[in-house]
């Protein structure tokens, strides 16, 4: 029924599934739209996120976005749960077949807004690396992943002067874990090349190809992500 309803939804505003999961994604080039249906027992979550693709990653994560509480009488939706004393939900029970196939056409409409929702917002680098350089109201958003996404995307904008100060905010000897030493050291990387613009974007071009070669992705179209005027 999941499979049915998103595909009704979704496959018209060109998301496709992946595999034989329930995620649906769709490739922007540089990042990745992504709708996601995970079932937990006799619970339905819905999210919808966004990958960049210069991490590296080898599976979809939710960089930008995540699940979706909504109002079941109004159809309203929000990214966190509002304070304001309304109900608000963030799964479907299955009960019976009936009443879940209500729950599923009202919440892949809720999904399908969000996602045109997303595609509008995010247009270009730059404009991806000042909403993550903005004051960032939620509990965990200023992860170290957070500052080498927007040192990230101000490279790939030419912006190097944001770019230096988020890569050299990352400091390896500040870190235990293993993925954060291994992510201090791309960011030492990139911020070596922040006096050099070109070769800056050249490389997160480079990073972008090879992470779409590891999501199974063809080639980075031409002209992904814009060049910006030097």
């Amino acid at each position: 029924m999941v499979v049915t309803a998103a595909q009704a939804e979704l496959r018209p505003l060109g998301l496709q599934r992946h595999k034989r999961t329930r995620i649906w994604v769709e490739d922007r080039g540089w990042w990745l739209l992504f709708a996601e249906f995970e079932r937990a027992g006799a619970e339905t979550h819905v999210g919808v996120g966004v990958t960049w693709l210069w991490s590296g990653t080898a599976s979809v994560s939710y960089d930008l976005g995540g699940r979706l509480y909504w109002r079941e009488e109004t159809g309203d939706f929000a990214t966190e749960h509002p304070r304001d004393g309304h109900t608000w939900v963030r799964s479907i029970h299955y009960a019976d077949d009936g009443q879940f196939s209500t729950g599923l056409k009202q919440i892949t409409g809720i999904v399908r807004r969000r996602v045109e929702q997303l595609r509008q917002e995010i247009t270009t680098p730059a404009y991806v690396a000042r909403l993550l350089s903005a004051p960032q109201s939620r509990v965990g958003a200023t992860s170290w992943w957070h500052t080498f996404h927007t040192g990230a995307a101000a490279g790939l904008s030419g912006d190097t002067e944001l770019a230096r100060r988020q890569f050299a905010r990352i400091r390896p000897d500040r870190m235990a874990e293993g993925w954060e030493r291994d992510l201090g050291r791309r960011a030492a990387a990139l911020l070596a090349l922040a006096d050099d613009p070109p070769e800056l974007y050249r490389r997160l071009s480079a990073d972008i190809s090879e992470t779409r070669s590891r999501l199974g992705l063809p080639e980075t179209p031409p002209g992904t992500p814009p060049e910006p005027q030097w």
